[in-house]
């Protein structure tokens, strides 16, 4: 039995998994984001915390006999976050997220001053990454910054509340704008530009390394067996490409959650900084993956129920299916926190045009799902300039709950879309089996497996030809409208 624990940008999850990756039991816990303006996105770190025990309680609570044989527990968590800690080991303030965009002039700078760290850091300096919004911090906020002696990502802090121990892994570290991929630890010119030469960073472990020993109060008040290691684990794309064994180069996924990515891996570390591909580390040793980053996924259609009666997402999405006749009449841009792959652009935000009288909440639905569709074919595309035979990716996240949004991206990209029965715990999936790797003496290949598929959503020829032209007009409406 092992732990997969994913702290996501709306929710915590926890599961329970066998050694078959069945997932036995699962607990969730939703996270409010704070945004106190327009295009800051915040998160208070003790409120994760608090989050994390209801749910292991939950857990502990409905399978009191299995806790017992747990032999580990891994992390997973949402990356970029920039979380200042004291020296009582206490945060300064709220943690900056991923999709908060004010640090973009001082990604500017990086990128006008130090061109060649690119290379290094694996993509351009962006507003959501640790360093540049560290940076911002030391001129808009210097007296927090010069209390900080520590920086934290998001699933570190829960690490470090579970076992007393600072450190994070190569994936984590990988999207901070403060690493060197290729020789995979810190970078000091990297730091130094982000003027955070006197900060103390968390000491960088492989994924699959045993990072601390959970402590004995939780031991106890889980009924989890004493000494039991937590393992280095790795940010959520990583973990997910794990859960879904997307491991090497001709393995894929897309990650529909909060946020969205477009990944696929590699055995070299090869940046492709022209086309604002993130090229990071990946879970596994000697292994890096490549990656189209969206700022909006699900989060775009949280934002539409709250302007409809519709009660949750699933009516709404099932609404829009059944009035589906093929490309809806609206065209809208879901840039709701501005977008980084292909554009790099944290003021663009989302718009809809073509509405008219007769407009109702099912064209608006379908028009927002368009566009998560649009978004991730121009990701895909920043992916493929040597790889244009791709024939399938795999869905997971939030997302990969909805039939109808799978086939709708597939029709969009022309490809094949795989869901696996677990795909929308992939996440902590991925965190359990990188906990598996550090309690026993099992191989990468014993353990990192492609989970069975459950469905295929082939692509409809005659409807992607009919998608091409809207999404040519989807990219001119982003034209017109940038800046």
């Amino acid at each position: 039995m092992y732990i997969g624990i994913d702290l996501g940008t709306s929710s915590i999850k926890i599961v329970l998994v066998d050694r078959h990756d069945k997932v036995l039991e699962f607990s969730s816990r939703s996270i409010v984001t704070e945004r106190p303006s327009i295009g800051r996105s915040e998160q208070d770190p003790n409120r994760w915390f608090e989050a994390l025990l209801d749910g292991f309680d939950e857990l502990s609570s409905k399978a009191e006999k299995d806790m017992k044989r747990v032999k580990g527990i891994g992390l997973s968590g949402h990356m970029h976050s920039a979380i200042l800690m004291d020296t009582t080991d206490k945060p300064i303030g709220n943690a900056i997220l991923h999709n908060d965009g004010r640090a973009e002039k001082e990604a500017y700078e990086l990128n006008e001053k130090f061109p060649h760290l690119a290379e290094n850091a694996g993509v351009i300096a962006m507003p959501g990454f640790t360093g540049p919004k560290l940076l911002w911090l030391s001129r808009n906020e210097p007296e927090k910054f010069k209390q900080a002696k520590y920086i934290f990502f998001a699933k570190d802090f829960l690490r470090l509340k579970l076992t007393g121990t600072i450190a994070t892994d190569v994936t984590d570290a990988a999207g901070s704008w403060l690493f060197n991929q290729k020789k995979r630890n810190w970078s000091a010119e990297c730091i130094s530009a982000c003027n955070s030469d006197h900060l103390v960073l968390p000491a960088v472990f492989e994924s699959p390394n045993s990072c601390g020993i959970l402590k004995t109060e939780f031991s106890v008040r889980w009924k989890l067996p004493k000494g039991l290691l937590v393992a280095a684990g790795a940010g959520d794309v990583a973990c997910g490409a794990v859960a879904v064994g997307a491991v090497n180069e001709n393995a894929g996924f897309i990650s529909m959650g909060t946020s969205s990515q477009v990944v696929l891996g590699s055995k070299k570390f090869e940046p492709k900084v022209r086309n604002l591909v993130h090229s990071f580390c990946h879970a596994l040793p000697s292994t890096w993956f490549n990656m189209a980053a969206l700022l909006n996924g699900t989060s775009i259609m949280d934002t539409v129920l709250t302007w409809t009666s519709e009660k949750n997402i699933d009516s709404l999405i099932s609404s829009a299916e059944k009035k589906y006749q093929g490309p809806g009449h609206l065209l809208a841009l879901p840039y709701f926190s501005g977008e980084r792959t292909p554009h790099n652009d944290s003021k663009i935000r989302g718009a809809i045009v073509g509405l008219n009288h007769s407009t109702a909440t099912e064209d608006i639905t379908l028009a927002f799902l368009e566009s998560i569709a649009f978004s991730l074919a121009d990701g895909l595309g920043t992916l493929l300039e040597h790889n244009a035979e791709l024939q399938n990716l795999i869905l997971i996240g939030g997302g990969s709950k909805s039939d109808f949004l799978a086939q709708l991206i597939a029709n969009v990209l022309n490809i094949t879309i795989d869901t696996c029965h677990s795909s929308v715990h992939a996440p902590s999936i991925g965190a359990a089996r990188l906990a598996r790797l550090a309690a026993t003496n099992e191989t990468k290949r014993d353990v990192i497996v492609t989970l069975p598929v459950s469905k295929s959503f082939r692509a409809d020829k005659s409807i992607h030809a009919k998608y091409e032209e809207k999404l040519e007009n989807f990219r001119l409406l982003y034209a017109h409208l940038r800046g």
